[in-house]
């Protein structure tokens, strides 16, 4: 099915809407602000944070404003201030050879055609003990599952999501606390959090859509939001 001229102008809205500090957010609202929280409970102030996947910068500005060591890094960095890094082909540079405390990947596996080596590239980059943070659309939640019941796509997948923001790869949760553990993790959690960005009506019919999955048995147990996004920690063994 051809991507419309509507649906990309729509993905590209809902991509700009926000911002921190003057950097675009490309996550779910609900979705950074949680990243920091789980941060913060697995790391003291001043710990030393390898963000792959960091886009405009917006996760590691709120990462740094926590008290975070943050050295932010993306495929294709706009900022000079976030380092190039391929996890296809790392070639660690002295911002990323590390160590570091942990490694935080939000909402980018979906993004890339092979996310089991890029996993694989983050547990080189890691000592036994240190951590790990991954998120990726919740292609599980009641919402998403209608969605693909009636449209054959889950939330933020589609053709209107494919070539952008580039959503290639859906990870239900069950395969991505595979392929972390496969990668050389153990320990894992699993938790929810993020909600959809409507706003109007659309924002009232969601609600009343939610609150019909629930009455027949599809219910959403989130840590955080409505969890339309799913966040898997763990340490390296």
């Amino acid at each position: 099915m051809p991507v419309t001229r509507v649906e990309r102008q729509t993905v590209q809205r809902t991509a700009s809407v926000r911002s921190y500090a003057g950097h675009s957010v490309h996550a779910a609202p609900g979705v950074h602000e949680y990243a920091v929280t789980l941060v913060q409970a697995a790391l003291p102030a001043g710990g030393r944070v390898l963000e792959v996947g960091a886009g405009c910068g917006a996760l590691a500005m709120r990462l740094k404003d926590a008290g975070f060591d943050v050295v932010p890094t993306d495929l294709e960095p706009p900022h000079d201030w976030i380092t190039r890094l391929d996890l296809d082909h790392p070639e660690l540079t002295e911002e990323t050879r590390g160590p570091f405390d942990i490694v935080v990947c939000v909402e980018t596996l979906e993004h890339v055609e092979n996310p089991r080596q890029v996993l694989r590239s983050i547990r080189s980059m890691l000592r036994v003990g240190d951590r790990l943070l991954v998120s990726t659309p919740n292609v599980t939640h009641p919402h998403s599952l209608l969605k693909t019941v009636l449209r054959g796509a889950p939330v933020f997948f589609g053709p209107g999501h494919y070539y952008q923001p580039g959503h290639i790869t859906l990870l239900p949760d069950w395969m991505l606390t595979e392929h972390v553990r496969q990668a050389g993790f153990d320990q894992l959690e699993v938790r929810t959090a993020g909600s959809m960005e409507y706003h109007g009506l659309r924002r009232l019919a969601h609600r009343v859509e939610l609150a019909l999955l629930r009455l027949v048995g599809l219910r959403a147990h989130p840590a955080d939001g409505e969890g339309v996004c799913v966040f898997v920690t763990a340490i390296a063994v």
